[in-house]
C-alpha cells in the first residue's frame, strides 16, 4: 500500500471516529433497503457514503469499510464493517441498538441466533465491539468478550509495523485434497514480522484458478480454511468462490496475531466435498495469495501483495487420496503350516470339523478403514471317484484372528467340477486403517464311509483371481468399492492328501561333516562327507510302518534322496534312535513300526565321495511307508523342503 493511501485511511478513521463520538447518528438522509458490505456498488452505497461524510463514489471499498466500522464502534454496534438491518436503522436516524436487544436479536421475538438468549429479555445485553457473547476475543479490537481488561495475544503492541519477507512454505506442492477429507493444507506463506511492532493479520485475498478443472469450485471444495500455525483463523464455504468473482475472495481473519520479530506460517486448507464426481477426480487447481492485510501497533491498516508463486493442488477420490491398499499375504510360520502340503486326518465313519485348509493375512494400508462384506474362496479337489469339492467338504468356516465370522455350506446341486467357489456373504467385517488380521478357512470333511476316498486331495485359494470377482465386496470408509489396483497379493494352499490313517513329520536337525580328508599324495584318495538328517514321525488313527531299506537317490520302493553335486554314494542307512520296532532285515526288506499316537525319532545317514570338486547337500525327496507290516507302498512327498543338510565342500584328487 502506498503511503498516500495509508494516510487517507488513517485520516478517514480519525475523522469518522471523531464524528461518531459526538453523535449516535450522522443526521444525513439515508434509507436502508439492502445489506451492504465490501464489494457492493450502486446508489445505495452512494447514500451510505454521503451519510458517513466520505467520498461518494458508489463503491464499497476498504475506506468505506473502515468508516462503517468506526461508526459502528461509536454507536455500540458490532464493528464488522457490514451495513445490515441494525446498522442501517441507526444510520437512518434510529436510536442506537446496543443495549436494546440481546446480541443476535433484531426484535423481541424468538431467540438470539448467536447467544441463544430469549429476545424478549427485559435485561439488555451489551458486548464489546465485535463480540456476540462473552466467549473469546473481539475480531475487531482484540479485547476480551467477557469485558475483562487482561492483555491477550490478539492485541497488537509496538510502533509502526512491517513485514520483512513473505516466502512460500516448503513441502506444500501438488497436494491431494481427498473426497470428504477435512482441512488439507494446500499452500502456505511464511510471514517474517519486523522488530518494530506486533501485527494482527486481518484478511487475505485468495485467487483460485482452474488447471484441468471443468466444474465450479464448489463442486470440489466444501470449504476453505485459513490457519496461522495450528490455529484456525477463518472458514468460508466453497460456494463463496464463484465464476462471477473469478474464484476470488478476500477472507476476514480472527485472532491471527504475529508478535514482533516472529515468523509464522499462514496456511490455506481445503475440505473436499463428500460426493466428488468421478469426472472431476484428479483435476488440478492453483491458489495464489495476492494480498495480506494487517494492523500494526499504531492501528495502521496495511495491505500488501506477498508476490509469491501460485501453488498447484488436485482433488482426488477418497480411495486415491487415502492411498488405501488391501494386501493379501501368506507368509509366516502359522500360515505355512496350513498352506504347505501335508496329510489331512479324517475319520473313517464320522465327519471331521474345523480342519484348516487355507490361512492368509490381510493388511489395510493407507488412511481409510475398510469393510469386507463378502469374500470368495476357491476350492480345488482331485478325487479317486467323483469330481467336486462337495464330495469331500460339506461346510466352510471363516475365522478372523480366531473368531468365526462366516459359515457357508457347499452346494451339492451345482454341476460337478473340480473347482468350486464358496462365497462368505454378509460379513460386514470392519478393518481399521493399518490393521493386520490373520484369516483361516476351515472345512468340515465328510467321512471315508461317505463320498470321500482315501488319497483324495484338496487345495484352496484366495487372491487376485478371487478379488476380481463381483462376489468380493470390500469398501473404503466412504462406501466406495476398492479399485482393482488397490487389492494385491494371493494366498494358495498346496494340495494336501486326505487320509484316515497317517502320520505327521517334524524336522529336527541336519548336519554335514568331513568324515575323511583326502591324502593329496595319493591320487586315488578323495575327501569323504557324512550327511545326516534327523526327524520325528507321529502316527495318527492307526499304526504306521516306515520303510527300513537303505535310502537311494532314485528309489521307488525305498526312501528317495536328492543329492546335490557329482558323487558316489559309499553308504546309506535309516535308523531309529528311540528304538522303533524293526521287522525284517536291516537295510534290506525291513520296516519300522510307529504305534498309533506315538512319536519315534529317525536319522537318515549318507556317506559319499566326490567325483568332482564342489559343494554337496543331501535332502529327502520322499518317504516310503505302509499301513500294514508289508513292503512300503505309499509315498509321502509333502512339505519336505526343510528336510536337508547344510552344504559341504569336498575335494576330488
Amino acid at each position: 500500500m502506498s503511503k498516500l493511501l495509508k494516510s487517507k485511511i488513517l485520516f478517514v478513521l480519525v475523522l469518522v471516529l471523531a464524528v461518531g463520538v459526538l453523535t449516535t447518528s450522522v443526521g444525513l438522509a439515508y434509507t436502508h433497503s439492502t445489506t451492504l458490505k465490501q464489494g457492493s456498488t450502486g446508489a445505495q452505497v452512494v447514500s451510505l457514503q454521503t451519510a458517513l461524510g466520505i467520498t461518494a463514489d458508489g463503491k464499497f471499498g476498504p475506506l468505506t469499510k473502515v468508516a462503517v466500522q468506526a461508526y459502528q464502534t461509536a454507536n455500540g454496534l458490532v464493528a464488522d464493517g457490514v451495513v445490515g438491518p441494525m446498522t442501517g436503522a441507526v444510520l437512518a436516524g434510529g436510536a442506537p441498538v446496543a443495549g436494546t436487544y440481546p446480541a443476535g436479536c433484531t426484535s423481541t421475538v424468538g431467540y438470539s441466533s448467536t447467544t441463544g438468549l430469549k429476545c424478549d429479555s427485559t435485561t439488555a445485553v451489551t458486548y464489546p465491539a465485535g463480540c456476540t457473547s462473552t466467549i473469546g476475543y473481539s475480531p475487531t479490537t482484540g479485547a476480551k468478550c467477557d469485558g475483562s481488561t487482561t492483555t491477550t495475544t490478539t492485541t497488537t503492541t509496538g510502533g509502526a509495523g512491517s513485514v520483512d519477507t513473505y516466502e512460500l512454505v516448503s513441502g506444500l506442492s501438488n497436494e491431494e485434497v481427498g473426497e470428504d477429507a477435512d482441512d488439507v493444507k494446500v499452500a502456505g506463506i511464511a510471514i517474517e514480522n519486523s522488530d518494530g511492532s506486533d501485527i494482527s493479520v486481518t484478511a487475505v485475498k485468495l485467487v483460485f484458478n482452474e488447471g484441468t478443472a471443468a466444474s465450479d469450485f464448489d463442486n470440489y471444495a466444501k470449504d476453505v480454511t485459513v490457519w496461522l500455525g495450528s490455529t484456525k483463523v477463518a472458514t468460508v464455504d466453497g460456494d463463496e468462490f464463484t465464476d462471477n468473482n473469478e474464484w476470488t475472495k478476500t477472507i476476514t481473519l480472527s485472532g491471527a496475531l504475529i508478535k514482533s520479530g516472529d515468523t509464522e506460517n499462514l496456511y490455506v486448507a481445503i475440505s473436499g466435498v463428500s460426493n466428488l464426481d468421478s469426472n472431476d477426480a484428479t483435476d488440478t487447481w492453483t491458489v495464489d495469495i495476492t494480498s495480506v492485510r494487517y494492523i500494526d501497533g499504531q492501528g495502521s491498516l496495511i495491505s500488501e501483495d506477498p508476490t509469491v508463486a501460485v501453488t498447484t493442488f488436485s482433488f482426488e477420490s477418497f480411495a486415491t487420496s487415502a492411498d488405501t491398499e488391501l494386501k493379501i499375504t501368506e507368509t509366516g510360520t502359522a500360515n505355512e503350516l496350513v498352506n504347505d502340503a501335508h496329510l489331512i486326518n479324517v475319520h473313517a465313519t464320522d465327519d471331521t470339523d474345523n480342519v484348516p485348509i487355507l490361512a492368509f493375512t490381510i493388511e489395510v494400508e493407507g488412511d481409510s478403514d475398510v469393510t469386507i462384506d463378502s469374500l470368495p474362496v476357491t476350492l480345488t479337489s482331485v478325487e479317486t471317484t467323483g469330481n467336486d469339492p462337495d464330495d469331500l467338504i460339506s461346510v466352510l468356516r471363516l475365522f478372523a484372528d480366531g473368531v468365526e465370522i462366516g459359515t457357508e455350506s457347499l452346494l451339492t446341486t451345482d454341476a460337478d467340477g473340480s473347482t468350486e467357489v464358496v462365497v462368505f456373504d454378509d460379513l460386514d467385517y470392519d478393518m481399521n486403517a493399518g490393521d493386520k488380521v490373520n484369516f483361516v478357512v476351515k472345512g468340515k470333511f465328510v467321512s471315508v464311509a461317505d463320498d470321500l476316498d482315501v488319497g483324495d486331495t484338496i487345495a484352496a485359494a484366495f487372491g487376485e483371481t478371487e478379488t476380481d470377482l463381483t462376489t468380493f465386496d470390500a469398501e473404503d470408509e466412504t462406501g466406495e468399492n476398492l479399485a482393482d489396483a488397490d487389492k494385491t497379493g494371493t494366498a494358495n494352499s498346496t494340495a494336501s492328501e486326505i487320509r484316515d490313517v497317517g502320520f505327521a513329520l517334524k524336522f529336527v536337525s541336519g548336519s554335514a561333516v568331513l568324515s575323511h580328508a583326502a591324502d593329496l599324495v595319493v591320487t586315488t584318495d578323495d575327501d569323504q562327507g557324512t550327511f545326516t538328517i534327523v526327524f520325528d514321525v507321529t502316527a495318527f488313527d492307526g499304526d504306521i510302518y516306515l520303510d527300513g531299506t537303505s535310502p537311494t537317490e532314485t528309489g521307488t520302493a525305498e526312501h528317495d534322496l536328492t543329492i546335490t553335486g557329482a558323487e558316489t554314494v559309499l553308504a546309506s542307512s535309516i535308523r531309529s534312535s528311540t528304538g522303533a520296532t524293526l521287522s525284517g532285515t536291516l537295510d534290506g526288506a525291513a520296516t519300522y513300526r510307529i504305534l498309533e499316537d506315538d512319536t519315534e525319532r529317525f536319522e537318515i545317514k549318507v556317506t559319499l565321495a566326490p567325483t568332482a570338486d564342489g559343494y554337496f547337500e543331501v535332502a529327502i525327496a520322499d518317504l516310503v511307508y505302509a499301513l500294514t507290516d508289508v513292503t512300503g507302498n505309499l509315498a509321502y512327498t509333502f512339505d519336505l523342503d526343510d528336510f536337508k543338510t547344510p552344504q559341504l565342500f569336498l575335494n576330488q584328487n
